[in-house]
């Protein structure tokens, strides 16, 4: 059911969409037909930078739910309700840090966009002007987003350490709730490369290029999903010590004296070794598969749009 949190998760993206793409349509940024070279490279930008400044923006709305939820949590399974809010408080300070350096990211990164493509004597332009313009909340919230990606992330499985005196029924659901969380936002953050495509519309893609979003892509996707395995792992090897200490507390409870809370207990463990002898679940493994589609999608997709702008 779609809650009002979720409504407005989703329509502040669609409004900053609508007002970015009225404002290029106005000033003739994003027009057809495109007549020249400069005009395309217009156009591919002022179009990547908004669909992109508005993904972030959403992407960074849903990584602060996810991280709410994933909070409460942890911090319910050894009642730790009253640091809840201790915790939001660390990460809303942590946020507020990164929103500074991002704001200065913002303006300095469209400055020097301008000085190496050697657009800078263009600004005079309104195409040019307005492009520049929008790239300081591209810039801002790009910095940010990654930022929060990899604190977030950090944070969580610092926090998960927390449960780490807890039975191990207790803490692999935690762990499989970061492991879902951890999975969710890499697939966010390699899905906004997806779209980096749409800056080479109808232009050529050199081989540094190429060479440098497959090093980026393949560097990034490291960062992001290599402590999703070791999660996995140590999912893996706290299932298999579950499995271990249930199978000998069953034998030991067989082994004494009959009796109904014996049954009802070897039940209970009986159940927690099926539950938990396949850590990972179907929405890990889809989740898994999703991260690596996004960008050979994205170069498919933008083949197909250029194919239909020589019809």
């Amino acid at each position: 059911m779609m809650t009002s949190r979720n409504i407005t998760l989703i329509i502040y993206p669609i409004v900053l969409l609508f007002v970015l793409m009225t404002v290029h349509i106005y000033v003739g940024t994003i027009s057809l037909p495109i007549i020249s070279v400069n005009a395309q490279r217009d156009f591919n930008t002022a179009l990547g930078i908004s669909l992109l400044t508005c993904y972030f923006l959403f992407a960074i709305r849903y990584i602060h739910k996810k991280v709410a939820q994933n909070l409460d949590r942890v911090l319910e399974v050894n009642r730790q309700y009253q640091s809840f809010y201790y915790h939001r408080s660390e990460i809303s300070r942590k946020f507020k840090q990164h929103l500074i350096w991002s704001t200065s990211v913002g303006f300095i990164m469209p400055i020097i966009y301008m000085i190496a493509e050697d657009v800078i004597a263009r600004i005079d332009e309104p195409e040019v002007f307005f492009i520049a313009v929008t790239a300081i909340p591209f810039w801002l919230l790009t910095c940010l987003f990654f930022l929060q990606i990899l604190t977030n992330n950090q944070y969580l499985r610092r926090l998960s350490k927390v449960v780490e005196n807890e039975p191990l029924s207790k803490q692999l659901p935690v762990l499989q709730n970061l492991l879902s969380f951890g999975l969710a936002t890499a697939f966010t953050s390699l899905f906004a490369m997806a779209i980096m495509p749409v800056f080479w519309i109808n232009q050529p893609v050199h081989a540094s290029d190429i060479a440098v979003i497959t090093v980026f892509g393949v560097c990034f996707s490291l960062i992001v999903l290599w402590p999703m395995l070791e999660l996995v792992k140590q999912l893996k090897f706290l299932s298999q010590k579950l499995i271990t200490s249930n199978e000998q507390a069953i034998t030991t409870l067989i082994q004494g004296e009959s009796s109904n809370n014996a049954s009802r207990k070897i039940e209970q463990l009986l159940k927690e070794i099926e539950k938990y002898k396949a850590p990972l679940t179907r929405g890990h493994a889809l989740h898994l598969i999703l991260c690596v589609l996004p960008l050979p999608f994205s170069w498919i997709l933008l083949s197909l749009v250029e194919f239909s702008f020589t019809l």
